[in-house]
């Protein structure tokens, strides 16, 4: 995004101290615009569709209505979408990121933090604080095709692109695009947090041939044993 960017930001919510506390913290900082905020569902569709802003962030409560996400993502493609509440379960962000959602950021958190959360998501980056991430690692894990959790084991072995791409058979491009996805998909915001999630849910090709190795040889000694 070009230096001295401004980042347009609209608020849902129907909460007045919340209103005025992020109207606060985004209209005195020059590199913010701050939208207004929306209190029902029509009037925010209606405002993102008309205002494309760089970012909107949607209050939520424990048990959260998740729908207008999708239909956020269909009026407003490019804007990023960022869930503001007191906690997150890891069920609630794993389904938050299958619809677009690209922040989740806590209602204790500075004034600081809320504005380096809103500049990482416009730039399409994912933001998210390090507890739910930790949580989010240790909670099930997320689907992936087996393309992607083959190029997720050669990650955790070291490999750079140039080296997957020609272990998988692609281009290097195509590694990239894959990797885009991957982090999206899993929540990491950097190759290091992309393999310590690799090594927390699936194993590599290496530790696979191992268990199989093993498992042939037990196998065949409980024949041997059984002929004996």
């Amino acid at each position: 995004m070009p230096a001295g960017t401004q980042f347009t930001v609209l608020l849902f919510s129907d909460e007045p101290v919340k209103q005025l506390g992020m109207q606060a913290v985004l209209e005195n900082c020059p590199d913010f615009v701050f939208l207004g905020f929306r209190s029902t569902p029509f009037e925010l569709t209606t405002a993102a569709a008309r205002l494309q802003p760089h970012a909107i962030i949607i209050g939520v409560t424990l048990d959260p209505e998740l729908s207008l996400l999708a239909e956020l993502r269909r009026i407003a493609p490019s804007t990023a979408l960022i869930l503001s509440g007191r906690e997150f379960t890891p069920e609630l962000a794993h389904h938050g990121m299958e619809l677009g959602v690209r922040g989740f950021l806590s209602t204790t958190v500075t004034p600081d933090v809320i504005r380096e959360c809103i500049r990482l998501c416009a730039t399409g980056q994912l933001w998210m604080e390090r507890g739910l991430y930790n949580s989010l690692l240790d909670s099930r894990p997320v689907p992936l095709s087996r393309r992607q959790a083959e190029l997720l084991s050669l990650l955790i072995q070291g490999l750079k692109n140039r080296e997957i791409a020609i272990s998988m058979g692609i281009s290097e491009g195509t590694v990239k695009a894959y990797l885009t996805k991957l982090f999206e998909k899993v929540g990491a915001r950097d190759r290091f947090e992309l393999a310590l999630y690799g090594l927390k849910h699936i194993r590599t090709a290496p530790e696979a041939e191992l268990e199989r190795d093993t498992r042939i040889r037990a196998h065949k000694r409980s024949v041997l044993g059984s002929v004996a």
